[in-house]
């Protein structure tokens, strides 16, 4: 992936993550991604009473998952 970014970019992306490894990048944003669903599900409807677009998460979901094979090709 730092193929694909300049250097000032890459830097600022690896400020984000305690890790520099991109393996464990990319399980960091999928774990976040299936706690945010486990969390969402249970508070919209029970807590704040609306329901939870499941739709628009899967296509977020599809979003990071295709930006994943992206980095896959940078290297």
């Amino acid at each position: 992936m730092y193929k694909c970014l300049d250097q000032e970019e890459w830097n600022t992306f690896f400020k984000t993550y305690l890790s520099g490894k991109v393996k464990e990048i990319w399980e960091s944003v999928f774990t976040m991604c299936n706690l945010f669903d486990d969390i969402a599900n249970e508070i919209a409807p029970k807590k704040i009473n609306v329901t939870y677009n499941q739709l628009e998460e899967n296509n977020s979901l599809e979003v990071f998952k295709r930006c994943k094979l992206i980095t896959k090709r940078c290297k």
